[in-house]
């Protein structure tokens, strides 16, 4: 009688390992598949939103005078629009003036911006290229 206890004890021990194997093992891969989905869901939407041209609130039609000042680099022009709540994302700022080679072209100076102007509308005044499309435009 002693044996079977025994015996039905380190059944019921093996089998309380093995299930707390395969559940330690499917809590695992539940955390790796949604890490994975959350990856590819950052990757969408900062992709999403470099392509794209959005603004903060398009109908807050206030105004805010910036100034950037001179040898700024494109982090800290970035930055200076995230603190000032004219900008949504400071890194998608980052990769729009990077893709768009403005990182040279952006000027010191003070601007009056507005949350509603989009990302590439403050690109365009910040690196005056706003002048240079309207004159070839006529």
């Amino acid at each position: 009688m002693a044996r079977s206890r025994v015996k039905t004890a380190y059944k019921t021990e093996s089998r309380l390992k093995a299930a707390l194997f395969y559940a330690t093992a499917l809590l695992v891969d539940v955390l790796i598949v949604y890490l994975i989905v959350k990856g590819f869901s950052t990757a969408y939407s900062l992709s999403y939103e470099v392509f794209s041209d959005s603004s903060v609130n398009r109908g807050d039609l206030s105004t805010v005078v910036i100034t950037i000042p001179p040898d700024s680099s494109t982090t800290s022009v970035s930055e200076l629009l995230y603190e000032n709540k004219l900008i949504k994302n400071k890194y998608v700022m980052m990769a729009k003036i990077k893709l768009g080679d403005y990182g040279g072209l952006i000027q010191a100076g003070k601007y009056v911006l507005s949350p509603s102007m989009t990302y590439d509308e403050i690109i365009r005044v910040i690196t005056h290229t706003e002048e240079k499309s309207t004159e070839n435009s006529e």
